[in-house]
């Protein structure tokens, strides 16, 4: 089943691009956590969403 060509070198990304993008999705995931995900587990309202929307 060989279906696509492998890509040359000049068209894969640089090791410095793949590391800024890994880092860029560190901070928003990150961010995700503290911010939605853990104030769901544990009931809690740190940015205030709850006075803002009612």
């Amino acid at each position: 089943m060989y279906n696509a060509n492998k890509p040359d070198a000049s068209e894969l990304p640089s090791t410095g691009k793949l590391l800024k993008s890994t880092g860029i999705a560190v901070v928003i995931a990150s961010a995700l956590l503290v911010t939605v995900v853990l104030p769901a587990e544990y009931g809690v309202d740190r940015p205030g969403s709850d006075r803002f929307w009612g």
